[in-house]
């Protein structure tokens, strides 16, 4: 009994991991033929789910949903560096600087067949949707859906399900296209996008003893937007004398080296406490107090929803 149980745990961690890695369409390409400026032409994704008689799962057209309305660009350079421009319904147009990697074909090193793109958030991901197929004039990947029953629960379930294609619509190799058909761009380098966010004022301590002291604010956060050009931050705090009374106010912001270890807010040194960029530090007057990189995504949404999530209960009923 105890085989089969394990037998069965392989061959479910096997069907898992088949998933996990998706499929492509792939037909070898010249890089010059391959390099230029790819729109995203659809994206649509199906969420895991139990397997139910007269169930439909939600899913998600990004490319049409109201809500979404994709309007992507991959820039393909023929390097090891590219673009990957972003706009979405009531967003502002960015671009981001990405890194880009390319498998060739093992009899034909003439011919890529698949391009690896990543940002500072993904790095080094080499699966998924950062991995593309290659095929004339096209890049894809999907991710098939496959049925499963889990061990224990024993219910019927369904894997995630993913399909993307982009087109090439020009041989740009920089912005310029992308910018002829959504205007100006914020822009971001590599390392920039990485540090974007919402920062939330998490720790505040003594630094001889290591002890924890409480700070006066129902809630303290930091929007930082680290787009060329940018030089304010938004905060957005209230006391917990008087946690209803919301405070907004624009500050100074500036990078304080290249790679971001460092940055001044409001005045204030902030140097970053880890390689992720998840934490940043500022010690004064024997004090020692953390930001907390709690979201890479810096709509007012968002932050409003982080504010809410710290209101006294009292005041939310």
């Amino acid at each position: 009994m105890k085989k089969i149980k394990y037998l069965a745990t392989v061959i479910l961690l096997a069907v898992l991991t088949f998933s996990a890695f998706g499929c492509y369409a792939v037909s070898g390409q010249k890089m010059k033929d391959v390099k230029g400026t790819y729109k995203l032409t659809y994206y649509s994704y199906t969420p895991k789910h139990e397997r139910k008689s007269g169930y439909t799962p939600n899913s998600i057209n990004y490319i049409e949903d109201e809500r979404y309305l994709f309007e992507d660009y991959l820039i393909i350079t023929g390097t090891n560096s590219g673009y990957y421009v972003h706009k979405q319904a009531n967003a502002v147009a960015y671009s981001k600087e990405i890194t880009l990697s390319y498998l060739y074909d093992d009899e034909d090193s003439s011919k890529v067949e698949y391009v690896i793109y990543n940002d500072a958030l993904s790095v080094n991901s080499e699966s998924g949707a950062n991995k593309l197929g290659i095929l004339k004039n096209n890049l894809n990947y999907t991710k098939t859906a496959i049925d499963y029953t889990e061990l224990f629960t024993k219910r019927p379930m369904r894997t995630e399900a993913m399909t993307i294609r982009w087109n090439k619509v020009d041989k740009a190799i920089d912005l310029s296209y992308a910018q002829k058909q959504l205007g100006s761009l914020k822009e971001y380098d590599y390392k920039s996008f990485g540090v974007r966010g919402v920062y939330e004022l998490s720790a505040i301590t003594d630094i001889q003893t290591g002890e924890s002291i409480e700070d006066t604010y129902q809630y303290f956060y930091y929007v930082i937007d680290t787009a060329k050009g940018t030089s304010t931050a938004t905060l957005y705090y209230a006391l917990k004398q008087t946690p209803t009374t919301p405070v907004v106010q624009t500050v100074t912001l500036e990078k304080n080296a290249d790679d971001w270890s460092s940055m001044v807010i409001d005045n204030a040194t902030w140097a970053r406490e880890d390689s992720w960029n998840s934490y940043y530090y500022n010690e004064l007057n024997g004090i020692k107090r953390r930001l907390t990189h709690v979201s890479t995504d810096i709509s007012e949404d968002t932050v409003l929803s982080f504010i809410q999530n710290r209101l006294p209960m009292e005041e939310l009923n």
